[in-house]
């Protein structure tokens, strides 16, 4: 069959509309005319393969990575750069007005990344002795001999361990990087975990702040936004009256600190237990006193008024308790990231019912080669 490639979904795939069936085919860039089979159907989406390009995309680009084909790790890579970012860009917008239904008024702003070695957390996996990462809709795993994607200390340090996972029949390498230095630790069920590096927590200097980090902790993945999120943190907190903050699932503490510096009081909300082993030293590290710690599930916690919220929840988004909590308490400002356009946009929704608008956007490309990214939003009581 031979069709012409839509736009780029969620997920990376391009879509090709043929009779009643959208199908959905990796691979393939919007624009693109394509011979193509139709494989199966899961519920109501139809999956497809490519089998060649007959009108290519002008920023159709070789692969560079030698495993980009066979790993699961990227699905952009045969995308120019400029190309990725203007398919998650349709991917935001579309989402935004698909379930938000909201249409944005004017150009996106993009904060762009370097597009290789940013990776701040590497998780490696490895099974039946063999270290690498996982096969593209598999849970084989793929010996890798290069990834462009973390760092070169991270790559090297990696190849030169392979050997020692032979003993392993199903473990997880976890690294942190700032670039230069390294951790690394092996998880494997039922063992004891296994440090494959002389530290066992890494140090970023990020601007004005400090953060020791463990491969256990959280912290944003892509090195090279780490600057510019902090900026657009304080640059925002500068033009705000907010004597108090609520940081909500804060992690490791790295907008907590920020927080600290601008406002009067500040709540740090984390219900991992390493991670607020972490926000304690990295509060203590940079010493900030005007902070309470409460260790709780934010999905189940009763959250304390507050002047302004940052949010930084996982892929599933907040809840119609949170949002409607958030919107009792009085708040003037939500500081919302995201890392998924759709349950950011439904989020959106949510909050427009109870009173506030979307003051400002911005899409950041924490995630190049993949179509992942994050969002940065500003919310607003009317």
């Amino acid at each position: 069959m031979i069709g012409k490639v839509q736009a780029i979904a969620k997920g990376g795939c391009g879509i090709i509309h043929e009779s009643e069936k959208t199908i959905f085919i990796p691979g393939v860039i919007a624009g693109e005319t394509v011979e193509y089979a139709a494989l199966n159907r899961r519920q109501s989406v139809w999956r497809g393969k490519l089998l060649r390009v007959i009108e290519a995309s002008p920023r159709r680009v070789e692969p560079p990575c030698p495993h980009y084909h066979e790993c699961g790790g990227c699905n952009l890579q045969h995308m120019s750069y400029d190309e990725q970012l203007r398919s998650k860009s349709e991917i935001l917008l579309g989402n935004l007005k698909k379930i938000a239904g909201f249409v944005f008024p004017g150009p996106l702003d993009i904060l762009s990344s370097r597009p290789w070695r940013y990776r701040s957390k590497s998780e490696f996996q490895v099974r039946d002795g063999v270290g690498g990462f996982f096969k593209k809709e598999s849970q084989q795993v793929i010996p890798i001999r290069q990834c462009l994607l973390v760092p070169e200390a991270v790559e090297a340090h990696f190849l030169t361990q392979r050997q020692a996972f032979s003993k392993y029949a199903n473990a997880q390498l976890r690294v942190i990087s700032n670039g230069r230095d390294l951790a690394a630790r092996l998880a494997s069920p039922g063992e004891s975990n296994a440090w494959f590096s002389c530290e066992r927590s890494v140090r970023f200097e990020v601007g004005a702040y400090a953060y020791q980090i463990s491969p256990d902790n959280f912290i944003q993945a892509n090195l090279f936004q780490l600057l510019p999120m902090l900026d657009l943190i304080e640059k925002n907190l500068d033009g705000m009256n907010a004597d108090t903050a609520a940081d909500l699932f804060c992690g490791c503490g790295f907008f907590t600190l920020p927080l600290a510096r601008r406002c009067q009081s500040v709540l740090a909300l984390e219900n991992d237990s390493q991670n607020l082993a972490a926000l304690r030293a990295n509060l203590e590290l940079n010493r900030a006193g005007n902070v309470r710690i409460l260790q709780a599930d934010v999905f189940q916690a009763d959250l304390p008024p507050a002047g302004l919220y940052v949010a930084d929840p996982p892929r599933g988004g907040l809840s119609t308790r949170i949002i409607a909590a958030m919107a009792a308490s009085g708040a003037e400002t939500i500081i919302y990231f995201s890392c998924d356009s759709a349950t950011w946009a439904r989020d959106l929704r949510l909050f427009s019912a109870h009173g506030f608008k979307l003051q400002e956007l911005r899409l950041l490309d924490n995630f190049p080669q993949t179509d992942h990214f994050e969002i940065f939003s500003i919310l607003k009581k009317k």
